[in-house]
């Protein structure tokens, strides 16, 4: 009984991956829409992502941890290379480069994201 549990617990571990993690480096494309409301979105490419129950939530979990963050969902898709965490958050709280920083962090790097499409409503104004 032993020997099944701890199997199916290194089974959980290798399937949200493991081994060494490419360095993967971030294209930002930003947009500015003039809006009587001041808010962002992001959607964030997301690689590794292997499983909905730990991948996905614990990427999810640490981006809404983030000050500024008000909600982070992901769009998941098993055996797909690429998913996409969709984020409103508050750019005078937090910038893009601090969310993509807050994912690529967790598991040393498990979870590369190549690109980082913003979009700012309101006041024009850039974040770095």
């Amino acid at each position: 009984m032993r020997l099944l549990v701890f199997a199916l617990l290194a089974s959980g571990l290798v399937s949200c991956g493991s081994g060494p993690h490419p360095t993967v480096e971030t294209v930002y494309v930003e947009t500015h829409v003039e809006g009587a409301e001041d808010r962002s979105t992001a959607t964030m490419s997301v690689q590794g992502m292997m499983c909905e129950v730990g991948c996905v939530a614990k990427v999810r979990k640490e981006l809404l941890e983030v000050k500024g963050v008000a909600s982070a969902m992901i769009d998941f898709e098993k055996d797909r290379e690429l998913n996409f965490a969709t984020i409103e958050f508050d750019a005078d709280a937090v910038s893009a480069a601090e969310l993509v920083a807050k994912v690529v962090a967790i598991g040393d790097g498990m979870y590369p994201v190549p690109q980082m499409e913003v979009t700012h409503v309101g006041a024009v104004r850039l974040h770095p």
